[in-house]
């Protein structure tokens, strides 16, 4: 009878010791708010408060080089999380590669970056990142794509405090890639035409030759390349362009790029009083702190051999936090993965029913709605597919009045819209350009903003729509596709050339 006792101690003693280890101590994660970011940290307050204070300085250095177009647009803030190194980054992308110190994703999801960490040595990813991102967001058009990585290469070494601001340092690392010779630089020809994916292994150089150039004019020749910024975004080819703007040929840029980085480089050191931005801290609940990094790695594309592994994840977590509505919209998302929409349809439910008007929830519950709308389809079920789509739609127009600043609500909109007997219509034309609005940075929206366009007519607007794109230094698996839609706008519109076709005006940069 003893023995029995003593084993079943052990045994409860056990037990008690697996449950305390399968829940996962509870990070103090914070989150910061400020005019153009959401920063969310595992850190404390005064360190995420002084480092948001910093990104705030980066980006108003980017609006006094080069403001943006439209002052009048109110921008959705970019969400940036800290991450304890290349450990949590892995949380959310499994597979990154060693030498990344952070990333940015401009997804139909989410809108999002990541950084190593708030050092010094995470800051230089982080703003090449968000270089990118402004000028997306707030500069938008067809840059050539040697300037798209110059402009973050350039800014990305930006050495800001309170009251002073260093630009245009020197690189290092591609200053290291540009020494090994005359003869190893890529003719300049190419990298003008070039864009980054389209490099291979000589990658390095790209990045490296566009930094330069990038550096070279906007400190010697700053009126001149924004002349031929506005003659590539009209449609001009990006080395026929250099005439009547910089005159000068591919080979003699080169060497005026050469001769200017034999010397000291050219960098701007003044004082600044950069104005101080209001942020407020506020604490994550202990299950949002637990979803940190399942939320952003089912924000990305998730591989199938992962999805089941994700799903169980959620299921724990939602099992902890019963009627907690991250809880369930990620426990949703992980079942739409694992192709299961009448599971996410069934967790989100009474979610929303518990909170009618939460935006974020509305959103995630017409997305089910419509996935088991579409697997109602596939098995002959249009009516069921109707029916779930039509609840969708509602559900929809709520998140939309309780939101309308969140992309993805317009993104659903025109899914929900799509295959209509009036699609596009004037309002969905409407929602797209409104959508492209918020998140340029998104291609898909773009892409099918310029296709509803095209069905409608609408020709010269949709090459506006498309030139950024088929100019994207990342390119992507979507970019044939680009390339033949904007050439079959072109032609429908009658232009010969792209020259033709009213541009979106270049900016130049700030003297």
């Amino acid at each position: 009878m003893r023995a029995l006792t003593v084993l079943k101690t052990v045994a409860l003693a056990a037990v008690a010791f697996t449950m305390l280890a399968g829940a996962p101590a509870h990070a103090e994660w914070r989150k910061a708010t400020s005019e153009h970011f959401i920063i969310y940290g595992d850190v404390g307050e005064s360190r995420l408060r002084t480092y948001t204070q910093k990104v705030e300085r980066f980006d108003q250095l980017l609006r006094i080089w080069f403001p943006p177009r439209d002052t009048t647009l109110i921008t959705p803030r970019l969400a940036i999380y800290l991450a304890d190194g290349m450990t949590d980054m892995r949380k959310v992308w499994p597979d990154i590669p060693d030498n990344v110190g952070g990333f940015y994703t401009p997804g139909e999801e989410r809108i999002f970056a990541v950084t190593g960490g708030t050092g010094a040595e995470n800051d230089q990813t982080l703003f090449h990142e968000y270089g990118h991102h402004y000028m997306q967001q707030n500069l938008t058009g067809a840059y050539p794509g040697w300037f798209v990585e110059g402009f973050a290469e350039y800014f990305s070494t930006a050495d800001l405090s309170p009251d002073r601001m260093r630009v245009g340092l020197n690189n290092p690392g591609r200053m290291n890639s540009l020494s090994m010779g005359a003869n190893s630089w890529m003719p300049f020809e190419q990298v003008l035409r070039s864009r980054s994916f389209d490099t291979g292994s000589r990658g390095h150089l790209y990045y490296a030759e566009s930094w330069a150039l990038t550096h070279y004019l906007i400190s010697r020749q700053r009126e001149k390349l924004g002349l031929y910024l506005a003659a590539v975004m009209s449609g001009r080819d990006p080395v026929e362009a250099l005439v009547g703007t910089i005159d000068r040929t591919p080979a003699q840029l080169q060497d005026d790029v050469r001769r200017y980085l034999s010397g000291p480089i050219n960098f701007l050191s003044e004082p600044h009083d950069f104005p101080l931005n209001e942020v407020t801290i506020t604490t994550l609940s202990p299950a949002e702190a637990e979803l940190v990094w399942l939320d952003l790695r089912l924000a990305r594309f998730v591989p199938e051999e992962l999805r089941a592994g994700n799903l169980a994840e959620a299921q724990g977590i939602a099992a902890r936090y019963p009627g907690d509505p991250m809880a369930a919209r990620v426990l949703a998302q992980a079942h739409l993965d694992m192709q299961q929409p009448e599971d996410a349809v069934s967790v989100m439910r009474p979610i929303v029913e518990a909170n009618p008007n939460e935006p974020l929830g509305l959103r995630c519950f017409a997305t089910t709605l419509m996935d088991a709308g579409d697997a109602a389809r596939e098995n002959g079920d249009d009516d069921r597919r109707r029916a779930l789509y039509a609840e969708a739609r509602g559900a929809l127009g709520r998140a939309y009045a309780a939101d309308s600043m969140d992309y993805r609500t317009y993104l659903a909109l025109t899914r929900n819209r799509r295959g209509a007997p009036n699609f596009p219509s004037d309002n969905d034309l409407v929602v797209l350009r409104t959508g492209v609005e918020l998140a340029p940075q998104v291609s898909n929206l773009r892409y099918q903003a310029a296709q509803a366009m095209m069905s409608r007519g609408q020709y010269r607007q949709a090459v506006v729509y498309l030139m950024p794109l088929a100019n994207n230094p990342h390119g992507g698996e979507q970019l044939n596709e680009v390339r033949a839609l904007l050439q079959e706008a072109m032609q429908k519109a009658g232009a010969a050339t792209a020259a033709q076709v009213a541009p979106e005006a270049a900016p130049a940069p700030a003297s």
